[in-house]
Order: C-alpha cells, then sequence, then structure tokens
C-alpha cells in the first residue's frame, strides 16, 4: 500500500503540530510532542493518550502501533518538527494521562527552572520509588521538549502535579523535609517514615522560606569536601535514594 506522505511545512496539520513547541499551546490543548523511538513506545506501553505518531517516510517500526493514527512526513517536514539536531524518524502528539499511584513517597518542587534539572528529578524520582512530583507553577514545564528528553519515559510513569506547593505541604500526613543550610539536621540523623515528603528549591535561592514554614524538618547533607552547595537534582539524588 501506498503511504500518504505530507511535503509541506505549510500543512495546516503540521502547523497545528509545531504550536505545540510553546507552552501556551501545550497549556491550551492539553497535547504536546514526544520526540524518538523510545519516549513514543514508553507513552505506549505506559497506556498515555496519543493523537497521532508522526513517523518519517521510510521509517520502519519496531513495536506495534495498530490502532494509532499514523501521520507520514517527508524528513524535510519532520524537521520542522524535531527540536533533535538529528532527528529519530518518529514522534508524537500525546496527552499526559497520570497513573494511579501509592503517595506514600513525594517529590515536592518549588520553583525549580532548569528543564535539565527537573527530568533528571522525575526520572531519579521514578528510580527510587518516589512516584507523585508535585511543582510550583513557576517550575519549569514538565511537558517542554528538554524535560521530556531528560526524563527518559518516567514522565509516563509517576504522577506529576502543578499546583499550589504550600497547602499540599502542609495537609500531607507523613514526614515532611525541606532542604536548607540554616538550622537544620544532617540528613542521617532524619528518621525513615512510609509516608515522607522532600522539599526541594530552586537553583538560586533553594526552598523558599514560605515553602520551609510548612515542613516537618529541615535537612542538609554532610559535605566533609570544599565545596558548599550542590546541584539540586544531585542534592535530590542523594536525599531520595536515602528514604527509598
Amino acid at each position: 500500500m501506498v503511504r500518504e506522505v505530507i511535503t509541506s511545512k505549510d500543512n495546516t496539520r503540521i502547523k497545528n503540530l509545531r504550536k505545540l513547541h510553546k507552552k501556551k499551546e501545550r497549556g491550551k490543548t492539553g497535547m504536546f510532542l514526544i520526540d524518538g523511538e523510545h519516549l513514543v513506545e514508553e507513552a505506549i506501553k505506559f497506556n498515555q493518550e496519543i493523537h497521532y505518531i508522526i513517523a518519517e517516510e521510510h521509517y520502519t517500526f519496531s513495536f506495534d502501533v495498530t490502532g494509532y493514527e499514523l501521520i507520514y512526513v517527508s524528513e524535510p517536514v519532520l524537521k520542522t518538527l524535531s527540536q533533535l539536531e538529528t532527528p529519530q524518524g518518529v514522534m508524537a502528539a500525546v496527552t499526559y494521562l497520570p497513573p494511579e499511584v501509592s503517595g506514600d513517597k513525594v517529590l515536592v518542587l518549588d520553583d525549580v527552572q532548569n528543564p535539565g534539572n527537573l527530568g533528571s528529578l522525575i526520572r531519579t524520582a521514578d528510580a527510587f520509588g518516589f512516584d507523585r512530583v508535585v511543582m510550583s507553577p513557576e517550575t519549569v514545564d514538565p511537558f517542554s521538549d528538554k524535560v521530556l528528553r531528560s526524563a527518559q519515559g518516567s514522565t509516563f510513569h509517576i504522577k506529576l502535579e502543578v499546583t499550589d506547593i504550600h497547602p499540599f505541604i502542609e495537609s500531607f500526613t507523613g514526614l515532611s523535609i525541606g532542604t536548607s543550610l540554616r538550622d537544620a539536621e544532617y540528613l542521617e540523623d532524619i528518621p525513615q517514615k512510609d509516608e515522607m515528603l522532600v522539599v526541594l528549591g530552586n537553583e538560586g535561592r533553594g526552598v523558599s522560606d514560605a515553602a520551609l514554614e510548612y515542613v516537618d524538618r529541615t535537612v542538609k547533607i554532610n559535605m566533609p569536601g570544599h565545596s558548599q552547595s550542590l546541584n539540586v537534582a544531585i542534592a535530590g539524588g542523594i536525599l531520595m535514594h536515602h528514604f527509598k
């Protein structure tokens, strides 16, 4: 069967998909683009709502796409949709469907700004059993291309929420801790609980004083070397591994 291939960058459907590069359009439509075989396969595997799968005209699928609407495009058209320097040949337009989770281990992010940091934190949370990540509205968009690629599919494994974090922390029934260098206990002195909430802050200022008012305890990491601080994704990895 001959494939119908879109070869025009000005095709209406292609132009609408390209709009999803912008946060405003993602917020309006509830859709975002994922790029590359691994992310598309993970989205299928974890029952995300897939509106379209977009493939370069010569792409051969290594996974089952039965039942999904396929859009074949020329290589130049795919390059206008992909934000990768070298597109991998397949993309999808997706709406995020959060999985059912226990929510016993929660990561809360207070205005994290760097996409690579956010993606790494989502991936690390997934690795260490923190199955719910709650982000302040000023945190970078978790469905932007750089965050999605950094998270490596973990986006679809855990529950992501954007909300006012203060009442969320206050209502948490387990032990809540926030990172701080002021009047904080060392990590080793914090007890392990079945229900844990960890708050990490902005790369520049750390966790805000407003958020720290709601946590049960503040924590710092013992660093015997000369550095006075850690990247937020590294610090988050140490904390989540400790409380896994």
